[in-house]
């Protein structure tokens, strides 16, 4: 496929939503990736920002289409790598495998005159006497009982899921706080480096904050070897509004050459992280060798992020780690139960 007609397949893909069959869990995460991988690319160009911003103000438009088209092309001659991701995220995943269990098929069959029937359950052959019939009566009913008690555990359980997760304003200052873990819920050696900042409303906040109710951040970790990490949550009025803050807010993370973006699991409903000048030696100031990565996570009415810095090398999983903590504390706040996940890494 040329850089020109994978440049049109990947435009009709996020015009459309479809990349990857995008509506099933999987379709979705695969439009998520496609989606980062433009803006991520395109980003790093006056050009291409350009692009990006005809394509934002006028979604769908055949002349915001080409732009992409045009400059996404340019991108995709000059970089196999680029188009190798592309073709990747295009991709439909395999059908999944049934997992249903091989069924079993018992005949119970009742057979004979009356003075010498017989009883058959699949190899047994019973004869028909009151007690047998008695016994079989009581099994039958047990086993019934058993099926209803079961099919009623199923359905609480499902229930339970679905009830888990809510989506719902954190409208305390207290609670969107709570959503911020304090040196329990992070490794030992992690430890709080000053208290808190806590805004309320769209007080020193940037384009992103219409809509936004609070924010607060705070920053742990260890001096040497150098392992940081600032953890951020902003609280919305809506998931339409929080939508449109972590938008802004990843536009903002791909608007630099010094960002690249990077593999990161899916958390929440929609999530991303960058790495700060990669492959690049940067030393701090004790001039220990470091890294730096960011991830955030869209999760209902409320956005959260993650900076970790890093002297050791444990940046992808700990970064992972951090993210898995900072989403499911989220959640855990908007389902009004007091926000309990910790990070081990």
């Amino acid at each position: 496929m040329s850089p020109t007609d994978l440049a049109s397949a990947v435009v009709a893909a996020l015009a459309s939503g479809a990349a990857s069959g995008a509506g099933t869990a999987a379709g979705t995460a695969a439009f998520t990736r496609l989606a980062e991988l433009v803006r991520s690319r395109l980003g790093r160009s006056d050009e291409g920002r350009g692009a990006l911003g005809l394509w934002d103000a006028e979604p769908g438009s055949e002349q915001a289409a080409e732009a992409v088209r045009a400059r996404l092309t340019v991108e995709l001659e000059g970089d196999p790598g680029l188009a190798e991701q592309l073709r990747a995220a295009l991709q439909p995943g395999p059908p999944p495998v049934p997992t249903h269990p091989p069924a079993i098929i018992q005949r119970v069959h009742i057979g004979g005159d009356a003075n010498r029937a017989t009883i058959n359950v699949g190899p047994l052959h019973l004869k028909k006497t009151t007690g047998v019939v008695a016994t079989l009566a009581v099994i039958g009913v047990v086993l019934a009982l058993l099926v209803a008690l079961g099919l009623r555990s199923v359905v609480q359980l499902l229930g339970d899921d679905e009830g888990e997760r809510k989506v719902a304003p954190l409208s305390e200052l207290a609670t969107v706080k709570s959503v911020l873990p304090d040196s329990d819920s992070l490794p030992a050696e992690f430890k709080s480096q000053g208290d808190p900042v806590v805004t309320t409303g769209e007080q020193g906040c940037q384009p992103e904050c219409e809509g936004l109710l609070f924010t607060a951040r705070t920053t742990m970790g260890r001096e040497r070897p150098q392992k940081t990490a600032v953890l951020y949550v902003a609280a919305y009025d809506s998931a339409l509004r929080a939508a449109q803050g972590f938008e802004q807010i990843r536009r903002d993370l791909t608007d630099s050459s010094e960002k690249a973006l990077i593999s990161f699991p899916s958390m929440g409903d929609t999530s991303t992280a960058y790495q700060f000048t990669p492959g690049k030696n940067v030393l701090n100031e004790d001039d220990e060798s470091i890294e730096e990565a960011e991830a955030g996570a869209l999760v209902g009415t409320v956005v959260v992020f993650v900076r970790y810095t890093t002297a050791v090398g444990d940046l992808e999983p700990s970064l992972t780690a951090l993210g898995r903590m900072m989403a499911d504390r989220a959640q855990q706040a908007q389902n009004g139960s007091s926000p309990s996940a910790t990070a081990s890494f």
